[in-house]
């Protein structure tokens, strides 16, 4: 073990969650730093338990931190947030702006900071040219009626496009490292709400249409290859400010995606429906649940739908020739991995 690794006094935010748990892994095998992972008092740290990690309670919808423990931590990996296409602004706006600004504040001005955004902040629009990082911010997608049945998934987005503005204007006010690392769609063991793991749900249950189309680029990265991509961004924050976007270099189709899952599975991939015919009553099941106060999302929504006939694709060439990465898991390999992990644990 190279003892100078072990110097770098690293805090995570998320933790416990999809993305971080991950991050804690890449972290811990081999062991890179000193890892401490901020968490809730009531957080379920079943993914994490199992690595060397101390554990530090903190709340990011409060901006509730410990003053002189977030003295201590030589880098900020910030994972954490509230994610998701269902709840209020303002949840979302508390989570991801405020607390983010309240755990840049806390800690040291001369540690390094990376923020894990997201590249919903420049929109998830139907385009099929690659967006590079200086792309223009477009986070708020028109979904019919969005005026009247304002949609979450925008609430995320906005929100983490807000973050991402507030914490780069914060680091030059204070000439504090920040790196923003984007990662387009990530999927993985541990996943549940991200698209995948209800989607092979459905399917296993014998569902023979789904939605989608033959000619869609999706963007996508596992999430053990965006873990070790933070791993060497943190090891190695360059000086000021650095924007990333991070996915895997080869864009498949949306398509491809799916019918690798279902193989993975060993079932049959199900027939498209057409995006006219699903549209209407996702939008309905929407606002049913929106009027009756739902505090779970239906299983189709508008941004749902859309995303499965939408082409995304990011330029992520950056990210990978600042830091020599050249590795990453073949699809065929990721959903294998993804599928069995869902399966050994029982929950597919």
């Amino acid at each position: 073990m190279n003892s100078t690794k072990l110097r770098n006094n690293i805090l995570i935010t998320g933790a416990n969650g999809f993305i971080g748990s991950h991050i804690v892994r890449a972290f811990c095998k081999p062991r890179h730093a000193k890892v401490t992972a901020l968490v809730r008092p009531s957080s379920d740290l079943r993914f994490i338990r199992c690595y060397p990690i101390e554990m530090m309670h903190g709340d990011l919808a409060s901006g509730s931190f410990d003053p002189a423990q977030m003295q201590n931590f030589d880098t900020i990996v910030h994972a954490g947030g509230k994610v998701g296409d269902w709840g209020d602004y303002q949840d979302f706006y508390r989570t991801n702006v405020l607390g983010s600004l309240a755990l840049f504040n806390a800690t040291r001005h001369d540690s390094g900071f990376v923020y894990i955004s997201s590249n919903a902040v420049l929109g998830e629009e139907d385009e099929a040219q690659a967006k590079a990082e200086n792309a223009e911010r477009r986070p708020v997608l028109e979904y019919a009626f969005e005026n009247l049945l304002p949609s979450a998934m925008n609430h995320y987005r906005l929100s983490k496009a807000v973050s991402e503005m507030l914490l780069i204007a914060r680091a030059k006010q204070t000439g504090r490292r920040l790196t923003v690392i984007r990662p387009v769609w990530v999927f993985g063991p541990r996943e549940f709400n991200a698209g995948p793991y209800e989607y092979c749900k459905t399917v296993k249950g014998g569902m023979p249409l789904m939605p989608g189309c033959d000619s869609n680029r999706f963007h996508t990265i596992y999430a053990g290859d965006l873990a070790k991509i933070v791993v060497k961004v943190s090891n190695n924050i360059k000086p000021d400010i650095n924007i990333y976007n991070v996915g895997n270099p080869q864009v498949e189709l949306m398509t491809d995606y799916w019918s690798a899952f279902c193989a993975a599975m060993g079932v049959k991939v199900p027939r498209h429906i057409p995006k006219w015919l699903l549209y209407p009553p996702a939008m309905m099941m929407e606002a049913a649940c929106s009027l009756a106060g739902a505090t779970e999302p239906p299983l189709f929504t508008r941004a749902r739908v859309y995303m499965f006939y939408a082409s995304n694709v990011y330029n992520v060439s950056k990210v990978i020739d600042d830091y020599g990465i050249d590795k990453f898991t073949s699809l065929e390999k990721a959903t294998r991995v993804t599928v069995r992990w869902w399966r050994m644990n029982g929950y597919l």
